[in-house]
């Protein structure tokens, strides 16, 4: 199916939507002009640190009105997926753990014995004491749990340490790395997006910045991907993590002109 016949299209956000509080251009027209054909488009991102609200308030600074039915984050698939009747340590910001509170999450603000596992999210908040913390249980034994891998998030002066970067840090020192992680390169957030609304993987498109976590979701759940180079990414990272996606685009004004 061509691009311009795509009913769903599940879009990355930073770096391929936006770069910190800068819209790229051709992003609001491409969101109008998916729906003015009577398509469907959803943010999925692997950030964790803030709840959706956060994420609607930044879309109308940027002009664009959006609503919580428009986004699905990694701290959405976390609840989702999460077993309720353990206690997490949550290295997190306070958005993650109200967000796992509100949905009947047990969580331990200090390294106890009775934690079963580590949380680990982008944690805009971090501190060492959480990283310490991390260290105790996970030399104890404590299970071991990230809600995504990336290793940076793209901001307007390069990058910044993200999740993935913390796990890094954390293997250094502890030689354990996550035996789950919930968010994209994992399929999950897009095949549940695609059965929310009812669309088929020949029908829906991923569009991202990242090989190695948004086209490997997409690739992951069998659908068609556009990987825009107004990222982190670069033209390289494919061979590199050894994912291929479906097209390459300079960015989301060029997509814009081949649905048109």
């Amino acid at each position: 199916m061509k691009l311009c016949d795509k009913r769903l299209f599940l879009l990355d956000m930073d770096g391929t939507i936006y770069l910190s509080e800068t819209l790229f251009d051709g992003s609001a027209e491409f969101l109008d002009t998916v729906k003015r054909k009577g398509g469907r488009y959803v943010f999925l991102t692997n950030n964790s640190s803030r709840g959706t609200d956060a994420y609607i308030e930044k879309m109308h600074r940027l002009g664009i009105e959006t609503s919580d039915a428009d986004f699905f984050t990694s701290a959405d698939a976390a609840v989702m997926t999460l077993d309720r009747s353990a206690l997490y340590y949550v290295c997190g910001t306070g958005s993650l753990k109200g967000q796992l509170l509100r949905a009947g999450f047990r969580l331990s603000e200090k390294p106890s014995d009775d934690v079963d596992t580590v949380l680990l999210g982008y944690d805009t908040e971090l501190t060492y004491q959480k990283l310490e913390d991390c260290c105790i249980l996970l030399m104890r034994g404590a299970g071991y749990i990230a809600t995504h891998p990336d290793l940076v998030c793209p901001t307007w002066y390069g990058s910044a340490p993200d999740c993935g970067s913390v796990i890094e840090m954390l293997f250094t020192c502890t030689g354990r790395r996550p035996t789950r992680i919930i968010g994209k390169p994992q399929p999950d957030m897009a095949l549940a997006a695609m059965k929310k609304f009812g669309c088929t993987p020949e029908e829906t498109c991923l569009v991202g910045d990242r090989v190695y976590t948004d086209i490997a979701c997409g690739v992951n759940a069998g659908i068609d991907t556009v990987f825009v180079l107004s990222g982190e990414g670069v033209p390289s990272d494919c061979g590199k993590y050894g994912v291929r996606p479906t097209y390459t685009m300079r960015s989301i004004r060029e997509l814009l002109d081949n649905i048109r």
